[in-house]
């Protein structure tokens, strides 16, 4: 095959002609953009559920794409990640023009845009910033079906098989001069969003007549491209070479936070070696924590968010002195964290593992779009975190300690929004398990060393500090009725002299005067000091918030439910522990 068949043919000359011509027509485009100027609009919620107009739905990721030129559709979908973010949520005024570029901005000066395909002169070449044209060609298509007045449209110079410009619904832009302009009769709404293979265009608005109401179009798969990567004129002027290393195609990134052994185990079993890790803090002879020192990682595939990671954990340090709620100020230190770690995820990780305290801000960043993503579920979802604090504040209104672990309604949405699309949810625990089992993978606690055999200590011990969502009310109230000594875990935070006469001690450390827990609480995230029990063969009483499964040794009863724990605890402990 000689290089005519390849390829179109090109010249050091009519490259630079076509660069200067672009410098004129940008020049241009800025005297007129000075003397008629477009309004740039703000993200709005006014028309959030109003109907959807106009639609287009089109294919992400290139099932033709080769192990040479999958890198530039990797590098296409980041950019349409940060130029989805630009768009998602603008409202735009009746008869007002919506100008593409001059609410994506010059996407050449440093906002991150990186190298994809761009058709230039009939060519597909690789350059920066490449593949928005999948972007306008969908705002075009979705304006189409809603009936808007179209201001400016320019076709693309070759037609790609497979997309929108076989249909002449396709709208090419090129900064500043080739844009996309579009008005309607009435007040509308662009929103943006990439799942995890589709990228989704849709108009919202209140259509003026039945003519308007929207007609959603067929979705469009991509084919075959033939470009600079994989058209094997090595010979053109404009052909890139790669390099020698090449990056692995289909890599997970694994954006991760404090380390528990069950998902460290699991990494183990799935992790390859060119997977990549993100964490708040590395391990070095500086900082010798091992709070998040995974197994896998090494410092060739592990990067670290330090400044935000260092940052939180002194905040976090000082915290108690300062601010009761630490989960409400834990909140806004993740945040931190995962938009640090959205911005480090190399472009050719196509699927993210995500731990769930950074998910809704990594799920707000745009970073999931065009990528699977699984997530390790380290505690209830927010929103029915919520529900079971209502529930315990309902039963308790006294308390002062059931208005912390809140959060804001926008993030229950978010994180809600980003569990549903979680292609897998990972935990150990038996009642989140529950919550989502068709997509759930159930993980086995981790069993601490040095298992003893039966115990035969004899105190009670509370695990729990004395606040509401710990069960501190069920156990006050179980001591008072039946007369039982406590041993008591953690600080006492609920009130002053909140146990009054129960006759109470701390807890040694030492579970070998240990017979018997009992802990109702209505939260538990880890349950370790409960398995630390288990393996020293005690017996546990506690509800099904420990997300532990019955058996022998683990007696559950439902959370809050006081009569059903107090029969269970007649049940199981002996009478010689009662003194009433």
């Amino acid at each position: 095959m000689n290089r005519a068949e390849l390829a179109t043919s090109h010249s050091f000359l009519k490259d630079l002609l076509f660069r200067v011509k672009t410098y004129g027509l940008t020049g241009k485009r800025y005297l007129q953009n000075v003397q008629q100027p477009v309004t740039k609009y703000k993200p709005n919620n006014v028309l959030q559920d109003a109907p959807i107009v106009g639609q287009s739905v089109t294919e992400l990721w290139n099932p033709h794409d080769t192990p040479d030129n999958w890198i530039l559709t990797a590098g296409k979908i980041e950019n349409l990640r940060i130029a989805a973010r630009k768009l998602h949520g603008i409202e735009v005024k009746a008869n007002e023009v919506f100008s593409f570029w001059q609410h994506i901005g010059n996407p050449n000066w440093g906002k991150g845009y990186v190298v994809g395909r761009e058709i230039r002169e009939g060519c597909i070449v690789p350059t920066v910033a490449g593949g928005l044209c999948q972007l306008s060609n969908a705002l075009y298509d979705a304006a189409l079906q809603a009936h808007f007045t179209i201001v400016e449209r320019h076709r693309h110079t070759k037609v790609v098989a497979g997309s929108l410009a076989e249909q002449d619904r396709d709208a090419t832009v090129k900064w500043n001069y080739i844009d996309l302009r579009l008005k309607a009769t009435h007040d509308f709404r662009i929103e943006v969003e990439l799942d995890s293979h589709q990228l989704i265009v849709r108009f919202k608005g209140q259509p003026q007549s039945q003519a308007e109401k929207n007609q959603i179009s067929e979705h469009r798969n991509a084919t075959a491209i033939n470009d600079c990567y994989s058209c094997g004129n090595r010979a053109c002027f404009k052909h890139v070479k790669q390099g020698e290393s090449k990056i692995t195609p289909h890599s997970t990134t694994y954006i991760l936070d404090e380390k528990w052994p069950e998902f460290d185990h699991y990494i183990q079993s799935q992790a390859s070696e060119s997977d990549q890790f993100i964490v708040p803090l590395p391990q070095n002879r500086f900082i010798k924590t091992t709070r998040y020192s995974w197994t896998g990682m090494h410092a060739s595939n592990t990067k670290s968010v330090f400044l935000q990671g260092l940052y939180r954990a002194l905040k976090l340090r000082l915290a108690p002195k300062t601010q009761n709620n630490v989960f409400e100020l834990g909140l806004a230190l993740d945040r931190k964290i995962a938009r640090a770690a959205a911005a480090l995820l190399p472009i050719s990780a196509t699927h993210l593992v995500v731990s769930q305290n950074l998910l809704p801000y990594i799920y707000v960043s745009g970073a999931l779009g065009g990528r699977t993503f699984d997530v390790f579920m380290t505690r209830l979802p927010l929103e029915k975190l919520h529900k079971r604090l209502d529930y315990a504040h309902d039963l308790h209104p006294e308390s002062t300690t059931l208005h912390d672990f809140r959060a804001p309604d926008s993030l229950l949405i978010l994180e809600r929004e980003a569990l549903t699309r979680a292609r897998k949810l990972i935990s150990p625990h038996a009642e989140i398990a529950q919550l989502y089992p068709h997509k759930v993978v159930s993980l086995c606690w981790a069993e601490p060393k040095g298992t003893a055999s039966q115990n035969s200590g004899q105190k009670i011990l509370f695990p729990g500090a004395t606040v509401g969502r710990k069960g501190a009310y069920e156990m006050r109230q179980l001591a008072q009725e039946l007369g039982l000594r406590l041993v008591i875990m953690g600080k006492e935070l609920e009130s002053q002299s909140f146990w009054g006469t129960i006759e109470t001690e701390p807890f040694s450390g030492d579970f070998t005067e240990i017979g018997y827990v009992i802990y109702p609480t209505y939260i538990e995230q880890q349950p370790r000091i409960l398995l630390k029990a288990l393996a020293h063969g005690i017996p546990v009483i506690t509800t099904s918030a420990c997300g532990l499964v019955p058996n022998d040794f683990v007696h559950s009863v439902p959370t809050g439910v006081y009569a059903e724990l107090k029969q269970k605890v007649l049940e199981v402990l002996p009478q010689i522990l009662f003194t009433k």
